[in-house]
């Protein structure tokens, strides 16, 4: 999909991906993670964001001064990040328009738009001319069309060695190869109607990553915490094949539910991982931070 076919998809459905979720004033575009104690969709929608935080905070133990979100959708994590790091600026970037919109005024009526700014662009081709101590990208490196680019632009916006790129993704095991046919086919399906030509296996970021200048630093899956047996999920697995045969994959909401289906049996199958990846910045003396205009 091109960007401005992806910018249209977004303009077009963030309003209504806002209304059909569960998570409230999380603001989250992403699933949610089911951990033990937890217990509503609103909890399951911030364990991302507390996961992405402490990765951060280990790094920083005084906190990070500047943080960049790849693909900020309407700027949920980056306000939780705000909170958490209270001392700290943070860049949003997102081809959307009316997701720019959306998280500017969200900004304003949370007190923090002194703090989160919200760009549109393609996260492709950015260069913002600042360091950041923090890239994160949730649900949003799949979505690049050449993924070498999106990890050149993380390279090319981190502070030092120390700097940190948050990956949070779906990725395919390497079981995909050997899979039959129907497996595969759900793979295209998940593929094609989310929009992910960047979706591949871990082993095929971390070659990409490396030939970016960019250093591995830990792999967390987080599949077991991704709920597929909800009584929505039962109903979207009964409803999605008669919608898949009746060419309704062309609308919007419907893309997103027969695809959300697929994921959903690859998820259980293990032939899709859902992982938060940490890589640490390049080689070379450390650049703190330059904070935000």
């Amino acid at each position: 999909m091109t960007p401005n076919r992806l910018q249209r998809y977004y303009d077009r459905n963030t309003d209504l991906f806002l209304r059909i979720g569960s998570s409230g004033p999380a603001l989250a575009l992403h699933r949610g993670l089911w951990p033990p104690g937890i217990h509503s969709g609103r909890e399951a929608a911030r364990q991302i964001h507390h996961l992405i935080a402490d990765t951060i905070q280990r790094a920083f133990p005084e906190g990070p001064r500047a943080i960049l979100d790849l693909g900020c959708g309407v700027g949920g994590t980056l306000f939780d990040l705000a909170g958490r790091f209270p001392g700290s600026r943070l860049v949003g970037i997102t081809l959307s328009g009316r997701q720019v919109a959306i998280a500017r005024e969200q900004a304003r009526q949370r007190g923090l738009a002194e703090r989160c700014r919200f760009l549109q662009a393609d996260f492709e081709a950015l260069s913002l001319g600042q360091a950041f101590d923090a890239i994160v990208a949730v649900e949003s490196f799949a979505h690049a069309r050449e993924p070498g680019r999106f990890l050149a632009t993380c390279h090319r916006h981190l502070a030092g060695p120390n700097a940190r790129v948050i990956v949070v993704d779906d990725f395919l095991d390497p079981s995909v190869a050997i899979a039959g046919a129907p497996a595969r086919a759900r793979i295209e399906t998940f593929r094609s109607t989310w929009n992910l030509p960047g979706l591949g296996t871990l082993e095929d970021f971390l070659g990409l990553a490396t030939r970016a200048g960019l250093r591995h630093a830990e792999t967390r899956d987080l599949s077991s915490w991704v709920r597929t047996d909800r009584p929505r999920d039962r109903l979207v697995s009964w409803v999605s094949p008669i919608a898949g045969r009746l060419g309704l994959d062309r609308f919007p909401f419907w893309a997103n539910v027969i695809g959300g289906n697929a994921l959903a049996d690859a998820i259980r199958e293990g032939h899709i991982r859902y992982c938060l990846v940490t890589c640490t910045g390049p080689a070379g003396p450390v650049s703190r931070a330059a904070p935000p205009n």
